[in-house]
């Protein structure tokens, strides 16, 4: 009875834990062959498109894209795997942000959209990322959560929204 009783309360002492661990996405190192937005790749995965950040001029190119698999949304932080005199001709995944649940109301970017252009105390946010709401009457996105894509740890790094300021113009 006594292992018992250890045994609950180190399990109790484990789970919060174990919740608060992130899990490690299944596309994480995931590798395919450049591809044309509206793709559905190998993975069932469909791409939308994306936008290369960083030096794009490196040998190895970073970039972003949007792509869904079902109604969850994601973002992934990539680098080239090949190019040639036509461009980047492979991919393989880095990070990935997920987004089951947005509303119709909420607005996904990522670095490169011409539609949103962030700044905190009058400077450039490069390689940003985020999900908010856009207001279009007033001119601005209201982000609810910012991540800034860092190319040496290849990783999406959270940003907190204080200070943020973002403008919306329609393409």
């Amino acid at each position: 009875m006594k292992s018992v009783k250890l045994f609950l309360i180190a399990a109790l002492l484990v789970s919060p834990i174990l919740a608060s661990a992130q899990v490690r996405s299944p596309y994480v190192d995931y590798k395919y062959e450049g591809v044309v937005p509206e793709t559905t790749l190998p993975n069932g995965v469909k791409h939308f498109g994306g936008g290369l950040i960083g030096d794009i001029d490196a040998d190895q190119v970073y970039g972003i894209s949007q792509v869904a698999k079902g109604k969850t949304k994601m973002l992934w932080l990539e680098v080239s795997t090949g190019r040639d005199a036509s461009g980047v001709t492979g991919w393989q995944v880095k990070d990935v942000l997920t987004f089951p649940a947005l509303t119709r109301n909420d607005y996904l970017f990522f670095a490169g959209d011409p539609a949103i252009y962030c700044r905190r105390n009058r400077k450039d946010i490069s390689d940003l990322v985020g999900i908010g709401r856009i207001y279009r009457r007033q001119g601005i996105f209201r982000p609810s959560k910012l991540w800034v894509a860092n190319l040496k740890t290849k990783k999406f790094d959270s940003l907190s929204v204080t200070g943020v300021k973002c403008e919306y113009s329609e393409p």
